[in-house]
């Protein structure tokens, strides 16, 4: 550990930090799990569900590297820390480190409470944690970046399709719909699991892969249980979510009017993302994604009529060399038909190929030849070239959606 001027504690009301002259990092919730350190160089985050990721840059070397961590490492990654946390809060009580209070709520004798919170949280009692969030979720298979740390409520389980040859997030489990007594009870034990710490996501998700499959007078009514539970207020009070988000397929999307849309609105829904892949039909079809790019249009056409804002994901590299300009060139086209705006996303997804997966085996069978990095890189920038919008200010935000980097 740095010095009594190196080291600095931070507490906000949703989070605690520690940092030692920036070479270490540590960020806390409020029932005192990890959730992100920085250590050397390389970034970890820790899921609810347990799981570690790290991140890191290799020196002259662009590509960013991601891998989770193996359970041996895991452990000792987090052995680590509580020594580490140890240490600090010793040199804090030693007089030994500079604190910060940020917020209203944040109090010398809240903190007092936080560290003693820190201290319980060994690695055994990580492992324990571990284990209750299996008894309260399925495993979330994926969000959209800017979800990363919302409240997901599982009130569907698994895709109801299942069937896109690139994708293998759901093949664990049957989708099915829950019932409203399931949703109450599912909505009490992740409450009862978060406790305080809830306070650090400020949206909640509807999963798994499209909740908005539910026929529309069902899903109403799971829309107010959820009111019943929780409270929303854009103006982030305390304890509030500023809005419900979920994702929508075109297939199934066509089903919903712009009325129907609106409704979604008025309950707090703030935002659908939709995974587009490819505005060229015949590479959807390649890949059995149900839907077509004019249904995309449409749906994404009444949901903006609708007032609720859009994330679009786009999968670069999909379809290898064979489709390379036609995706590019169609995607371009479909993207530019959207009346996007400055609240909507487009996500540019790289496609990561599983092994094993109908796409790899699919691919290998007409010979198609998988992008290399360079290769994303241009298509990635090729789009971004080829996208018109109305205006600078009007344009929809455009980043990088790497799925190796989501845990929950």
């Amino acid at each position: 550990m740095g010095s009594s001027s190196d080291l600095v504690i931070s507490v906000k009301p949703h989070s605690l930090s520690i940092m030692d002259d920036g070479r270490l990092v540590f960020s806390f919730d409020r029932a005192g799990r990890l959730y992100t350190a920085y250590r050397e160089g390389r970034t970890f985050v820790r899921g609810l569900s347990g799981t570690v990721v790290e991140k890191w840059h290799e020196r002259g070397w662009a590509p960013k590297q991601v891998r989770v961590l193996t359970e041996e490492e895991k452990r000792a990654f987090l052995t680590q820390l509580w020594s580490d946390v140890r240490a600090i809060i010793a040199a804090f009580r030693r007089g030994g480190a500079r604190v910060q209070f940020f917020g209203e709520g944040a109090s010398a004798s809240d903190l007092d409470r936080w560290l003693e919170r820190l201290l319980a949280w060994d690695a055994q009692a990580y492992a324990r944690d571990e284990e209750r969030f299996l008894s309260v979720y399925k495993p979330i298979s994926i969000l959209p970046p800017d979800q990363y740390l919302a409240l997901v409520l599982q009130v569907t389980e698994g895709c109801h399709w299942n069937k896109c040859t690139f994708c293998d997030f759901y093949r664990d489990r049957r989708f099915r719909i829950k019932t409203d007594e399931e949703v109450r009870r599912h909505i009490a034990a992740v409450k009862e699991f978060l406790g305080d710490s809830i306070t650090l996501r400020r949206s909640l998700f509807l999963a798994d892969a499209n909740a908005l499959i539910i026929p529309q007078e069902r899903l109403l009514r799971i829309l107010e249980i959820i009111h019943e539970s929780f409270v929303f207020d854009e103006r982030r009070v305390a304890g509030a979510f500023e809005g419900i988000y979920s994702f929508l397929d075109a297939y199934s999307g066509m089903r919903w009017t712009t009325e129907d849309f609106a409704a979604l609105r008025e309950r707090r829904v703030k935002r659908l993302y939709l995974g587009v892949e490819s505005g060229h039909d015949e590479l959807l079809r390649f890949v059995n994604k149900p839907g077509t790019a004019r249904e995309a249009l449409e749906v994404v056409s009444r949901i903006k009529a609708a007032g609720l804002a859009v994330g679009v994901i786009i999968l670069i590299g999909l379809g290898g060399e064979a489709f390379f300009d036609p995706h590019v060139r169609e995607t371009i086209a479909l993207l530019n038909e959207m009346p996007l705006g400055r609240e909507d996303l487009i996500y540019l997804s790289p496609l990561y190929i599983h092994p094993g997966s109908d796409y790899e085996e699919k691919a290998r069978a007409f010979h198609i030849r998988a992008l290399a990095p360079h290769e994303l890189k241009r298509q990635i920038h090729l789009i971004r070239e080829g996208l018109r919008f109305a205006s600078s200010v009007e344009r929809p935000r455009i980043s990088i959606y790497d799925v190796r980097e989501f845990v929950y």
